[in-house]
């Protein structure tokens, strides 16, 4: 099995007939920042301080999904805002350094410092009591402090998308000619926590709204940066008849979509548009805009109206904060429609998604 570094490389030009079902979700249309900071400068003529934003991640760049998307959002905020940015990344196998990367930016010297996911929380928790004249955006969870500000995503309302999908993939073998017909699909998670077990139940539920005896296949990796493990588990899964798994793995989720096209099955991507690294074994991807959402806290910050205190911003398919992209060459007319439907009965309140408790899509 090649190592992380060739992993990392398996990103390719986004498939380009993509359909958003969030109809008018835009991105910053950038892949992000591929150093670890860049800046800019103030327009020419004044002598205004630039706003300055610092973003820790508990891992890399490069995994096509999370921390790419955050990424984006703050090489869109330096582009369309002209504030500075600065990325750090760590050692994914490292809490120590994710901890002192967070101490390092929060000394006043940047305006806002972002950072996310559940396992940043004692971290940011233990930072922003430290310097509590420091400001902080916190996202896919939440710290109650008067120094924070935070973003969660209804990963449980996107992922019931997928789920519809894939309960349609696995009893349609005419629309879908990969699938053998089982009723079984997979779905591969990257920890046993909240936030992933929200995609899971959400993704579930989507499943047996198309048939309640499609047998739903779950396992975890135990870790967001081991696509070999997430290609195994992923791979046991097709070995069981499995026509369709969902990837909810961050980058051990690339090697999920790689065990689909080795099987010649379908996947699930997740976090931004993955269609692209497998085409015609990708079927959609379940995105969480976090660049989009972060965009507008950066934006808010600057403006002076971002509300902190513990105040939580929710991201949903209402505000398109999530949403199903499909890969529109080999998704049907008919299925889109349906999905369609799917995500307006949700987003309209017909259908009320499942969620776990302690988990960001609350």
């Amino acid at each position: 099995m090649s190592s992380m570094r060739k992993w990392r490389r398996l990103g390719a030009a986004l498939a380009a007939g993509s359909l958003l079902l969030l109809a008018g979700c835009g991105g910053s249309g950038s892949s992000g920042p591929s150093a670890s900071g860049s800046g800019s400068q103030p327009a020419s003529g004044t002598t205004s301080k630039p706003f300055k934003v610092a973003l820790v991640v508990n891992g890399t760049l490069g995994d096509k999904g999370f921390f790419d998307s955050a990424a984006a959002g703050l090489q869109r905020a330096h582009d369309e805002l002209g504030v500075d940015i600065k990325i750090l990344q760590a050692d994914p196998k490292n809490p120590q350094e994710w901890l002192q990367n967070l101490q390092s930016v929060s000394d006043g010297s940047y305006n806002l410092v972002i950072t996310g996911s559940s396992q940043m929380k004692d971290n940011l928790t233990q930072v922003a009591k430290a310097a509590p004249n420091q400001k902080f955006v916190y996202f896919d969870d939440t710290v109650d402090l008067p120094n924070i500000a935070n973003i969660i995503y209804k990963q449980n309302e996107g992922s019931y998308l997928a789920g519809v999908l894939a309960g349609l993939v696995t009893t349609d073998t005419k629309d879908f000619p990969l699938s053998k017909g089982s009723k079984v699909v997979g779905v591969v998670g990257g920890m046993d926590i909240p936030v992933i077990n929200d995609f899971i139940v959400g993704f579930t539920q989507g499943v047996h709204s198309v048939d309640p005896g499609i047998r739903v296949l779950k396992s975890y990796v135990g870790d967001f940066s081991n696509p070999n493990k997430g290609y195994d588990q992923a791979k046991a899964m097709y070995d069981q008849g499995a026509d369709i798994v969902y990837a909810v793995a961050g980058g051990s989720g690339l090697g999920v979509l790689k065990a689909s096209a080795d099987a010649n099955r379908y996947s699930i991507g997740v976090d931004s548009d993955q269609n692209g690294l497998y085409p015609g074994h990708v079927l959609a991807s379940m995105v969480k805009r976090v660049d989009n959402s972060l965009f507008d806290m950066i934006k808010a910050a600057k403006d002076g109206t971002l509300q902190y205190g513990g105040k939580v911003y929710p991201y949903g398919l209402t505000n398109q904060g999530v949403g199903l992209i499909l890969d529109t060459k080999d998704v049907p007319a008919s299925v889109q429609e349906q999905l369609k439907a799917a995500e307006q009965r949700v987003a309209g309140g017909q259908i009320q998604v499942q969620t776990v408790t302690g988990a960001g899509g609350q």
